[in-house]
């Protein structure tokens, strides 16, 4: 994987890759580092709880992403 300056830490490290399929993988492959993604996995399973997300509806899917951009 290449490296990517993140735009959540300001670091130069390797990029988290292809995790995620469509525009937002692209965002995330060009734009975050791995640290930060592996940060935002932890972070993201209190999210989905306090929201009572699902993610196997696409609805909440979509929220999810949109938590994942921002």
């Amino acid at each position: 994987m290449a490296d990517v300056t993140c735009v959540r830490c300001g670091a130069t490290r390797q990029g988290a890759g292809r995790v995620l399929p469509g525009s937002i993988g692209d965002e995330i492959e060009q734009r975050v580092c791995a640290q930060c993604w592996s940060e935002w996995l932890a972070q993201q399973i209190r999210v989905i709880n306090h929201y009572g997300l699902r993610p196997a509806l696409r609805e909440d899917r979509e929220k999810l992403y949109d938590f994942t951009r921002d």
